[in-house]
């Protein structure tokens, strides 16, 4: 019964895509190989080929032994062949999972504007500000004479009928 099993499963993984099947004869699936979920020793049995990994002794960082451009690459395929469960676990997100996590720019959430735009509520406030107060300063200025003048003006018109 075994052998039917293994007999099956090797006509399946002759028909998968040459990129496919290289990648498993050298990293077997995952029931078969389990990896790490982050980043190991270059040396652990469990090194992940999609992460980085630290020499034990010089501590030197090592890039992944598949580039990221690869291992979009296996992804989509292994999709296409319902196949993605079985790859390593990836730093690398894909479809609605990068897209939901995905940070906004700032320019769209919040934009600069130029500087008239930034400053034109501000400036509009002192403008009416100044306004309101110009017949205080012109008085300050002009002198007393000035002030009867804005006093009679305020008064309502004499009728002469």
């Amino acid at each position: 019964m075994a052998t039917t099993s293994s007999h099956q499963a090797m006509e399946v993984f002759k028909k998968l895509p040459p990129l496919l099947s290289r990648f498993f004869k050298q990293y077997p699936p995952r029931p078969v190989k389990e990896y790490a979920s982050k980043p190991t020793l270059t040396n652990a049995l469990d090194r992940n080929p999609f992460m980085v990994a630290t020499h034990p002794i010089t501590k030197k960082v090592h890039e992944p032994k598949i580039s990221l451009r690869k291992q979009s690459d296996l992804y989509k395929l292994a999709v296409e062949y319902g196949l993605e469960k079985t790859l390593p676990p990836m730093t690398k997100k894909f479809g609605s999972v990068k897209h939901a996590t995905k940070r906004k720019m700032r320019g769209v959430v919040r934009p600069k504007l130029k500087k008239h735009e930034r400053t034109a509520e501000e400036r509009a406030a002192k403008r009416l500000q100044g306004i309101n107060a110009a017949d205080e300063i012109i008085v300050k200025k002009k002198g007393r004479k000035y002030a009867r003048k804005l006093e009679k003006r305020s008064l309502p018109p004499k009728n002469l009928f």
